[in-house]
């Protein structure tokens, strides 16, 4: 009797301080990354390059609240257009045989709508009906792990990097091309945008394999956009 009660006080002091220590990576997070600014724009826009493939590629990315999204890329001189409205995504690309706008829908819809969020994921977690919970450090211990778990039911892990308190990467799984693949968003280069923390650098991994690699050469807040560039697009 005594024994399991110690190891209950033992195991409820543990989780009170694993709550207590992710309280603190959580506000250093916050503050390092400027949320309260970053709460409070209404949108984001990108400019810059995409390598994948061998393959540079200017882009131009924007996000509007509440979690819209259009992005414009140029493949083999032809344009792509992928656009979200909050509800509904379409994507035009005519290098890939898509020559009219098409509605997108199943796993390519989830990925894309998993793209819009302009606040850190972990902003007010627990309003949106989000769990988080403290997972130890990154391999080569560098980074807090988090792991989160939506209302939505979808999973991902987020590294906190221990030096600055911004985020270093997002690990999630997806379905792509049929088939569920490791998703690993590595972020580099920050810079201050209007007071804010904004990662000029992406690169992207698949099962651990580069994939492509995102360099913006601009990021501006609050620019005024139509609502029309997140409906489906308008192709000459």
């Amino acid at each position: 009797m005594h024994k399991l009660t110690i190891s209950f006080a033992i195991a409820a002091f543990a989780i009170s301080l694993s709550a207590q220590d992710m309280d603190k990576i959580l506000n250093d997070h916050y503050m390092a990354s400027g949320q309260d600014k970053l709460a409070k724009i209404s949108t984001i826009s990108s400019t810059g390059k995409v390598v994948a493939m061998g393959m540079e590629s200017p882009i131009t990315m924007y996000q509007s609240r509440p979690g819209k999204l259009r992005t414009e890329m140029s493949i083999m001189g032809q344009k792509m257009i992928q656009t979200f409205n909050g509800t509904t995504g379409w994507i035009y690309a005519p290098a890939m045989g898509v020559t009219t706008p098409q509605e997108m829908g199943g796993d390519e819809l989830k990925n894309l709508s998993m793209q819009t969020e302009i606040n850190s994921p972990l902003w007010d977690y627990q309003s949106r009906g989000t769990k988080a919970e403290l997972a130890g450090s990154s391999k080569d211990g560098s980074s807090h792990k988090v792991k989160i778990t939506t209302a939505e039911g979808l999973e991902m892990t987020v590294f906190i990097s221990k030096e600055t308190s911004l985020i270093s990467s997002i690990l999630t799984s997806q379905v792509v091309n049929g088939m569920e693949s490791e998703i690993e968003i590595k972020f580099k280069d920050y810079r201050q945008v209007k007071g804010i923390p904004a990662a000029h650098y992406m690169a992207v991994e698949m099962g651990g394999q580069p994939v492509s690699t995102f360099t913006f050469e601009s990021i501006e807040y609050d620019k005024k956009l139509d609502a029309a560039l997140f409906e489906k697009p308008v192709v000459q």
